[in-house]
C-alpha cells in the first residue's frame, strides 16, 4: 500500500510540494518535503520555551535542559570539550568583532566568545537562563525573548551563532532571514542542528529528544547546505564536531535517559550521598575520558563519511556575501 502525500508549504524551503509522511507519533506526523527533502512536523502540542523547559517535571526532554542551570559557572566554563568547541569555531577568525549568540541558554558559549576577544550580545526566551548568564557569567548585553525583542541598535554583526535552535521552530526560515539581515556583508553565520542521518538514529530510531514537541524539523547534511544557500548564504561548509556526547547516540535511548536522570538527581541533591549513581561514579568518568579519545581519533580519520553519519550535531559555517 502506498502512502498518500499531502500538498503543503515546507517551513524549511518555503515551497509548496507533495510531501510524504515518514513518521507517525502519538501527537504528530512528520513529513519529508519532496523539494528540499527536509523533515518537518505537524503537531498541536508545543513547549513554552520562556520557562517551561527549566522546570523540574520528571520529563526527560525538559530535565536535560535544566542541567546547566544547576552546574556552577566554573564547571561550565572550564569544561575542556566546550572550550575546545569555542576555540575551534571562533579561533579561526583573524579579526574579532561583534558576535550575537541566538538562544544562548545560560551563556556558556557567549562567555567563552567574550574571553576570545569578541564583543558579545546574546538572547534566550527563558528568563531563568538569562538570569544565570547575567549573574554568574556577568554578561551585559543580554535580552530575554526572541530575536524580535532585541534592541534596534543590535545590528551589523561579524558573527552570529545559533546552536541547537532552529530545529525547535515551526518556521526556521523566518529566524534565519532575520539573522541574515543582522549580519554585516562578509559576516559569518554558525549554526548547528541534530544530524538526521546519524548512525544512532538508524540503529535505534528517533530518540525522544528528537521528536515533537521538542524538535519540529530534522536535518541532513544536504538539507542544511541547501537551506542556507537558498536564503542567500555562500561558502557553506559543514564542520566536524564529534565528541563523547555524539558517541552516546550509539547507545540505547533508555540508557541515555537513565544517565541524564542520574546526573540531574546528583545535581539536585548536591552534598547528599549519591553512592551507587552511575552518572557520578569514577568508573563512568573513566569511560567518558575514553570516549573523548575515541571521538578525537574518529574526528581525524572519518572525513566526509564522519560528517554525514557520525557527527551529531551537524555544524555549518556560512558567509553573507
Amino acid at each position: 500500500m502506498t502512502q498518500e502525500t499531502k500538498s503543503q508549504t515546507c517551513p524549511i524551503c518555503g515551497r509548496v510540494s507533495e510531501d510524504l509522511p515518514v513518521e507517525h507519533g502519538k501527537d504528530y506526523v512528520i513529513y519529508r518535503c519532496s523539494y528540499c527533502h527536509g523533515d518537518f512536523a505537524q503537531t498541536a502540542v508545543h513547549f513554552d520555551y520562556r520557562g517551561e523547559i527549566y522546570k523540574t517535571s520528571g520529563d526527560f526532554v525538559r530535565d536535560s535542559y535544566k542541567l546547566d542551570t544547576l552546574r556552577s559557572p566554573e564547571e561550565l566554563f572550564t569544561n575542556p570539550v566546550r572550550r575546545g568547541f569555542a576555540s575551534n569555531f571562533l579561533g579561526a577568525f583573524p579579526a574579532k568583532g561583534k558576535l550575537l549568540d541566538v538562544g544562548c541558554g545560560v551563556g556558556t558559549f557567549a562567555k567563552l566568545a567574550e574571553e576570545l576577544g569578541f564583543e558579545v550580545y546574546a538572547f534566550d526566551p527563558a528568563e531563568e537562563a538569562i538570569k544565570y548568564a547575567r549573574e554568574k557569567f556577568r554578561l551585559k548585553n543580554t535580552v530575554v525573548g526572541t530575536i524580535d525583542a532585541i534592541p534596534p541598535e543590535w545590528q551589523n554583526f561579524d558573527v552570529i551563532t545559533a546552536f541547537e535552535v532552529i530545529e525547535h521552530l515551526e518556521k526556521p526560515c523566518e529566524l534565519v532571514r532575520r539573522i541574515y539581515e543582522l549580519l554585516k556583508p562578509g559576516g559569518h553565520f554558525i549554526v548547528s542542528v541534530p544530524n538526521r542521518d546519524r548512525l544512532g538514529a538508524k540503529l535505534w530510531g528517533a530518540a525522544e529528544w528528537d521528536a515533537p514537541p521538542n524538535h519540529l524539523t530534522r536535518w541532513s547534511k544536504q538539507v542544511l547546505i541547501f537551506f542556507l544557500a537558498n536564503l542567500g548564504f555562500t561558502d557553506v561548509q559543514i564542520r566536524m564536531s564529534l565528541n563523547r556526547w555524539s558517541l552516546s547516540a550509539f547507545l540505547p535511548p533508555r540508557f541515555n535517559r537513565r544517565m541524564t536522570a542520574g546526573e540531574l538527581q546528583r545535581l539536585l541533591c548536591q552534598g547528599a550521598n549519591q553512592r551507587g549513581s552511575l552518572a557520578s561514579s569514577s568508573w563512568w568518568k573513566c569511560v567518558q575520558k575514553i570516549g573523548d579519545g575515541v571521538a578525537f581519533v574518529l574526528r581525524v580519520v572519518a572525513g566526509d563519511i564522519g560528517k554525514q553519519y557520525l557527527a551529531n550535531p551537524l555544524i555549518a559555517v556560512a558567509k553573507k556575501p
